[in-house]
């Protein structure tokens, strides 16, 4: 008995002293996104789809997710996004290094390493801002716009998810003019 209650009390201190590191061990709430607040959801390697009458808008993944309540914010990293037609099909898809959603403003902003694929090119930014109610994204502070053979590069463009409609500021340009396709 005395055995028992010994193994008892050493499992029990070893427990407490476990409890009291942890407890004394850094403050998680100061990794997080919003510093110094503990989000009201967080989770590792999940995969969201958002629908709309029984219709797949888009599916995100993320490595890491924090949504918080009364910010109306949410923070992913290493982000991937695949937007879909009504149809079905791949409209486009977007990737990123850290993503930040404004549920007030109803924006997703992409942070690092932006590329957004589709049909008609591919566009590479260190920032995008996606306004989710027109489907209008706004790349900032440098901007490439790849079309077949031909690369387009700015400072800032607007597009829409599709980039077969787009318009770039400061732009320059390497590729084949085709003069039949100009209009002065």
């Amino acid at each position: 008995m005395k055995r028992i209650c010994r193994s008892f009390l050493i499992i029990l201190s070893l427990c407490s002293l476990q409890f009291l590191i942890s407890c004394t061990g850094n403050d998680d709430a100061s990794n997080m996104p919003i510093s110094g607040k503990i989000p009201d959801e967080q989770a590792d390697s999940i995969k969201i789809i958002s629908t709309t009458k029984n219709v797949i808008d888009y599916e995100l993944t993320a490595v890491h997710y924090y949504k918080y309540y009364s910010t109306k914010q949410t923070f992913a990293d290493t982000v991937f996004v695949t937007f879909f037609n009504v149809d079905g099909s791949v409209k486009s898809t977007l990737k990123c290094n850290k993503a930040e959603v404004d549920d007030a403003k109803n924006t997703l902003t992409g942070i690092g390493d932006v590329v957004v694929v589709s049909e008609n090119g591919t566009m590479k930014a260190p920032l995008i801002v996606l306004d989710r109610n027109t489907n209008i994204l706004y790349a900032k502070n440098g901007v490439i716009l790849i079309r077949k053979d031909n690369v387009l590069k700015g400072e800032e463009m607007e597009s829409n998810l599709d980039l077969d409609r787009v318009e770039i500021t400061k732009v320059s340009a390497e590729g084949k003019l085709n003069e039949d396709e100009v209009s002065w």
